[in-house]
């Protein structure tokens, strides 16, 4: 009797990527804590929570816990490898680490019977430094931040074709420093200035609710950034950014941030090639690729709310980008024209709590970003989900997220192939994704997904879905 089409597909990627991620979990479950509970340190506190681990922390380098005293006391800790007391007694002094690893996962179960299975993965290892000098010299206000990374893989969404990728990790092949700024902070925060080598997509149009989600319009920022040549991690530029907060509901920011030429090319605003292999972070290039300029006003949504009631802490932001740039396609004009900017939209905002003091209950996210059509292949981008906080009693870290992402073709752009190519034209991107975020410790996340792709890549009769998984750990 013949097989089904799923059946087949559990036997080859699919069936690959849950024997991967399994391994994967029973040697972090098992084989590493044990060497992590080397160390000679007792445990000294009741602790064993502690906030969900973000996606990609870029600065999020909170002190350790000391784990619980109990036979499962590594799974209460903080971080993975225990250091004791010493890591609070550096960040006490002004000095706090984060180490982690990720990887993002995708098999295609519909794969048919004899062909070449497709199962992919990306890794990520990043190490962040900050450095607060208030806490150890008379430097107040002044902080330093470095990190770097190594990240090596598979971009799913090529094999698939797809406007949004899959994953929002997934870049180029690079071992190198992604960041580094100096920070000072004054007025008690009201006026804040950062400069060094910035990556403008880390800091405008960031998803706020990112961690929640896989797909790299949900996960990171929006896909069609690179239509400004908006810098991305991890392959920053020199910049400097001014931000004022006059109160606790409202602030506006602006940067000037330069990419480097071998992030995007002008057939390639998707950022789909490789760079040359000498990106280490500190040689750069810019070329004619310009500089951005980027300004964002953010309004937060009930900042003061008191624990004694439902709290629905939320922001709202609108931004422009605009890069006057040389080399960007005009489709309509058929010729390279200098200048391109894209505006967005983001509200980020929880709608139901089940009690005071509470995390658990529903949020939403929505954004749309847009720009000049003409000089754009994916000139705009919808992106909306909704997180269902702690659906399970008990398991107040877990989460249920769905997201929707809807990437429009431009018209010029649709126009010019159909002239090149008759019958090529393409049809808007709809991409779904259902996902469960499972905190199993403060410092592993695990997080299966399954993601829908309607006309991928635009393609009018196109259609792809995917298998993933999301495993992260904290060192």
């Amino acid at each position: 009797m013949a097989k089904s089409p799923m059946f087949r597909g559990l036997r080859s990627g699919f069936g690959k990527l849950a024997m991967v991620s399994g391994c994967a979990l029973i040697l972090v479950m098992f084989a590493l804590p044990a060497f992590a509970l080397s160390g000679d340190q007792p445990a000294t506190t009741d602790s064993a929570v502690a906030t969900p681990l973000p996606a990609d922390p870029q600065s999020s380098t909170s002190p350790a816990v000391a784990p619980a005293p109990s036979g499962m006391a590594f799974m209460h800790q903080d971080y993975m490898l225990n250091w004791g007391p010493e890591r609070q007694r550096l960040a006490d002094k002004g000095l706090t680490f984060n180490f982690f690893y990720i990887t993002d996962a995708f098999g295609d179960p519909r794969r048919p019977e004899g062909a070449r299975d497709t199962f992919n993965n990306w890794n990520r290892i990043r190490g962040t430094v900050d450095v607060d000098f208030g806490k150890f010299s008379s430097a107040k206000g002044l902080n330093f931040h470095v990190t770097g990374l190594w990240q090596n893989g598979s971009n799913m969404g090529n094999v698939i074709g797809s406007i949004a990728n899959p994953s929002g990790l997934v870049s180029f092949h690079q071992f190198r420093v992604d960041s580094i700024w100096l920070q000072q902070k004054f007025g008690h925060d009201k006026v804040i200035v950062t400069a060094g080598l910035l990556a403008a997509q880390d800091f405008y149009g960031l998803q706020e609710y990112g961690g929640s989600f896989l797909i790299e319009p949900l996960d990171y920022n929006f896909g069609n950034m690179g239509n400004v040549r908006a810098s991305y991690d991890p392959s920053s530029g020199p910049g400097a950014e001014l931000k004022i907060a006059p109160s606790k509901k409202f602030y506006v920011k602006t940067a000037w941030i330069m990419p480097s030429s071998n992030e995007f090319a002008p057939s390639d605003p998707l950022h789909t090639t490789h760079p040359p292999l000498y990106a280490t972070g500190f040689n750069y290039q810019n070329g004619s690729f310009g500089s951005t300029w980027d300004t964002e006003v953010g309004f937060y949504t009930d900042p003061d709310a008191p624990t004694t009631r439902k709290s629905y802490p939320g922001i709202i932001k609108v931004g422009v980008i605009y890069n006057g740039g040389r080399d960007f396609p005009d489709y309509k004009a058929g010729k390279l024209v200098s200048g391109n900017y894209t505006v967005y939209f983001q509200a980020n905002q929880p709608i139901y709590r089940v009690a005071a003091g509470s995390n658990r209950g529903l949020d939403m996210t929505f954004g749309v970003n847009t720009g000049a059509q003409n000089k754009s292949q994916v000139p705009t981008e919808f992106t909306a989900g909704l997180i269902f906080h702690g659906p399970i009693p008990h398991r107040d870290k877990d989460s249920l997220n769905f997201g929707f992402v809807y990437s429009k073709i431009g018209s010029d752009f649709n126009h010019a192939a159909n002239a090149l190519v008759p019958g090529s034209g393409l049809d808007d991107e709809k991409a779904y994704e259902v996902n469960y975020k499972l905190q199993l410790a403060p410092w592993l996340l695990i997080q299966p997904t399954y993601q829908y792709y309607a006309n991928v890549g635009g393609r009018q009769k196109g259609a792809a879905g995917l298998a993933g998984l999301r495993l992260q750990t904290t060192f």
